[in-house]
């Protein structure tokens, strides 16, 4: 490859890196400053370089948010201090009309950043589009910070997950069979794939072990992020990162794809036998 390859690809690195800081920012921004509309609430520090919702009884409750997005927030005046101590902030003028004016639906999804892959089916190979930012392990992939093993890793827990069909129904089953008899209709038995896939999970969080299992599931099966998971717990900040690579790193070797890294390393050296004579 040469330097001006390099150099482009480089630059590609850098600015895919930066979009999706910005497109975190404007997440998060879509998410606290919909609530910061109501003039009676405004964001007050917390223990753990966190900001919480207030202004209310149970506003705390429902809304945590790390310094660094408050600081972000701060930068592109998004939010305004409210001469408080300790400094508490409110929604901007900047920030009221970046809301309007952002065009989200109203579930404030990240837009999609989509990539073409080769995948195998049973008809063969096919082309399909995958949204590079759709899961917080594909962001952080994304952005270089997971290795190919972990990243690996996480993703056959979460096929695991859905393959199992442990995701709750949010609405009611209609492909369920009918019955008008006092017991109701008979279940419809589990196909091998299911429970092969629930056996699979079950021991695959059972070898990562307790604490380290939780984390998994809020983030590979349900796509929390990490800043919602260390406000929800309480953590320090960037802390759920570090626990997200143990974590991978005991589900990798559970799965037995953690030394495909290491298989085509030099484990030994010898010396030239001309040499040494």
């Amino acid at each position: 490859m040469n330097k001006e390859a390099r150099s482009c690809e480089k630059d590609a690195v850098e600015k895919a890196k930066s979009m999706v800081s910005s497109l975190e920012t404007e997440r998060e921004g879509r998410r606290v400053l919909r609530r910061l509309a109501n003039k009676h609430l405004f964001l007050a520090p917390e223990a753990g370089a966190q900001f919480a919702l207030a202004g209310s009884k149970r506003a705390g409750r429902t809304m945590r948010v790390s310094a660094v997005i408050v600081s972000e927030f701060r930068s592109r005046g998004w939010i305004v201090p409210r001469g408080t101590t300790p400094e508490t902030f409110a929604l901007g003028d900047v920030g009221a009309d970046w809301l309007t004016g952002s065009g989200t639906d109203v579930f404030g999804a990240m837009k999609p950043f989509l990539s073409q892959r080769r995948v195998m089916t049973k008809d063969g190979a096919l082309t399909v589009n995958v949204n590079e930012l759709e899961s917080p392990l594909a962001r952080l992939r994304f952005r270089g910070q997971l290795t190919p093993v972990q990243y690996e890793a996480g993703e056959r827990l979460r096929q695991d997950f859905t393959l199992a069909g442990l995701m709750p129904r949010l609405c009611a089953d209609l492909t369920a069979p009918i019955s008008n008899s006092a017991r109701g209709a008979s279940s419809v038995p589990m196909t091998e794939k299911l429970i092969a896939a629930r056996q699979r999970f079950r021991l695959a969080m059972a070898s990562v072990g307790p604490g380290l299992s939780d984390l998994l599931f809020d983030v590979c099966c349900h796509l929390k992020g990490l800043e919602t998971v260390e406000a929800t717990n309480a953590w320090p900040v960037r802390s759920a990162k570090v626990v997200l690579y143990i974590a991978l790193d005991r589900l990798a070797a559970h799965y037995g794809i953690a030394m495909r890294s290491t298989r085509n390393r030099v484990r030994t050296w010898h010396a030239d036998v001309s040499a040494s004579a």
